[in-house]
């Protein structure tokens, strides 16, 4: 719902704060004191189109902010957690627009900077204005559909199809990727076994590059090896003392110590353990000096063989681990291959079968949105009928090729909601409506019929009363107070029998300061609100009689608030005006 609404600079208004009840509200005054700016600024913050044309004069910027709480169980609150713009245990989304003069206008989403796209897609969820504007989410036949199931109740049904689509879908993909791998298959299974049989004769295995590299390095240095192993092994043994002699006799001299001082023990043992590790050092030296040799047909062998590795590296864009791996994949491959005609066979019978299982859904779907469709209709024309508006002949138009059908993500169907003003005119898409009011009104019915599925938490209407009076009047503000029960209502209305049923009342009003026209709300309730009613009812002049019939009215109106239903509470509107 919408909690608050700050505007600053706008238009008329100078300074605004309006905390907003759930329910049903009215918004009241005489014409031209600017009702509509409270419309036009949340349309700004949802989406709309800014323009300087919005600022107020000597001012370089117009503020708007609005307060909305997204509750988790709403769709919504989910996108917002997934964009980064709420917090899983937060409910708050304020939304904060800056419409500016120089053209750099900003957004911003509880503080974080979004894109007009962005808001866009929120706004479109979070309200629904009826009236002279284009924020109306039931002129979409997507919409409409998506209603419809909801009105009767389908979505499992829809649910299990778009399972049985999505398993389609995946089938036809599968198929046709195979397929197009098998009308290329000689082309394509000669280059396979040519990368195969090629990979294959090079007879790789894991760490031959490296164990090649070593063996070239020992024969390409083996002459300096030889000298500085030869060096070290006559060091060690071979020379006048040897350094095995010399350690010899520290052995012995170590060894008499310990006779005299028992202190020389830990030392014989590490003598010992350093005699016996530069003997295996001495005994490998002798064998690795003995075991070089310049071999320069063996270097050549091993250059070769490590440019061919080198070469099919570089051709392939692999490593040698690489290469082996991806051997056995073309060996899978090539398997397949062998087998495609099995292959596709089976793939295009998966096809079969889920296309199958799909179109039996999609032919209940069809079946049961016509029943819908029907019991639809009866229900939206009767409250067109109560709503004065008994001419309007409605239908919705399920359209489904039974010959050729087309499928997509919601089943077989078009569907969408035609309305013919008058017996014998022709039926057109609401959004071909002429009338502001009119269309309003239609879109009462609706989501008067709709309330239970509709999950739009704001609902604003304007000129829905345009051509409207009497007993019809009351019809419509008892629809508006119903609709209160699921939805936050806001209206603006010149019709009494409308604002003497709403849950909370303001009237917008112009008031002079500093030589400059503001536009004003205030709440009214009581004593004031009854002579609004009045107003409204006698145009300014106010006998006892109107008085009394506006006391009437509010009585009536107001006759169900201890069972308001639910959604209804019964905080008050505030409202926090420097002239707004």
């Amino acid at each position: 719902m919408l909690a608050e609404l700050r505007i600053s600079n706008f238009a008329l208004i100078d300074s605004l704060h309006l905390e907003y009840p759930s329910g049903f509200l009215v918004f009241t005054g005489e014409t031209g004191t600017g009702k509509s700016l409270l419309i036009d600024a949340i349309l700004l913050l949802i989406g709309g189109r800014a323009s300087s044309d919005h600022i107020r004069f000597g001012a370089e910027e117009a503020l708007l902010e609005a307060r909305f709480i997204v509750p988790p169980e709403h769709s919504l609150h989910q996108d917002l957690l997934e964009q980064g713009f709420l917090l899983p245990d937060q409910q708050d989304l304020i939304i904060r627009r800056i419409v500016s003069r120089s053209g750099k206008n900003r957004i911003y989403l509880n503080g974080s900077l979004a894109s007009l796209q962005v808001l866009q897609g929120i706004g479109q969820q979070l309200v629904d204005i009826h009236g002279q504007h284009d924020q109306q989410s039931l002129l979409s036949p997507k919409s409409q559909l998506k209603l419809l199931d909801a009105f009767g109740h389908v979505e499992p049904l829809v649910a299990r199809y778009q399972e049985l689509y999505k398993e389609w879908e995946q089938a036809k993909t599968a198929f046709a990727v195979f397929q197009g791998q098998v009308q290329d298959k000689t082309s394509r299974q000669e280059l396979l076994q040519y990368q195969f049989e090629e990979i294959c004769k090079l007879s790789l295995h894991e760490g031959e590059e490296e164990t090649l590299n070593e063996e070239y390095q020992r024969l390409k240095y083996s002459g300096r090896l030889g000298d500085l192993s030869n060096q070290a092994f006559s060091v060690l043994h071979e020379d006048t003392p040897s350094v095995l002699e010399n350690l010899n006799v520290v052995k012995q001299s170590i060894r008499a110590i310990r006779d005299i001082d028992a202190k020389g023990e830990d030392w014989v043992s590490l003598v010992e353990s350093a005699e016996a590790a530069l003997q295996e050092v001495t005994d490998a030296l002798r064998n690795y000096r003995d075991s070089l040799e310049f071999d320069p047909g063996r270097m050549d062998e091993i250059d070769h063989r490590l440019s061919l590795i080198q070469r099919t590296k570089k051709k392939y864009g692999k490593t040698v681990e690489e290469l082996l791996e991806w051997a056995h994949t073309l060996e899978e491959d090539l398997a397949r291959f062998e087998h495609s005609e099995a292959e596709l066979s089976k793939l295009g019978m998966a096809v079969e079968h889920a296309e199958r299982a799909m179109k039996m859904v999609a032919q209940d779907l069809s079946a049961r949105r016509t029943i819908v469709a029907k019991q639809f209709v009866q229900r939206v024309s009767h409250e067109l009928a109560a709503l004065n508006m008994e001419s309007m002949k409605l239908k919705v138009q399920v359209d489904a090729d039974r010959e050729s059908p087309s499928y997509g993500t919601n089943g077989m169907d078009q569907v969408e909601i035609l309305l013919a003003s008058n017996p014998g005119e022709p039926y057109l898409p609401l959004e071909r409506m002429a009338s502001g009011g009119e269309l309003s009104r239609i879109m009462l019915a609706l989501k008067t019929v709709l309330a239970g599925q509709d999950r739009t938490p704001v609902v604003i209407f304007d000129e829905i009363d345009s051509g409207v009076g009497g007993e019809a009047g009351m019809v419509m503000g008892t629809r508006l107070r119903q609709l209160g029960h699921y939805h936050q209502v806001c209206c603006i209305t010149h019709l009494p029998q409308i604002a003497a049923q709403a849950h909370a009342h303001c009237v917008v009003e112009k008031r002079l300061k500093d030589q400059r026209t503001l536009t004003h709300v205030r709440q009214v309730e009581g004593e004031e609100r009854e002579l609004e009613i009045a107003r409204m009812l006698g145009g300014g002049t106010l006998t006892p009689s109107i008085r009394k019939t506006a006391q009437e009215l509010l009585q009536r109106g107001q006759g169900d608030r201890e069972t308001a239903g639910p959604g209804v509470v019964s905080r008050k509107p505030k409202t926090k005006t420097a002239s707004a």
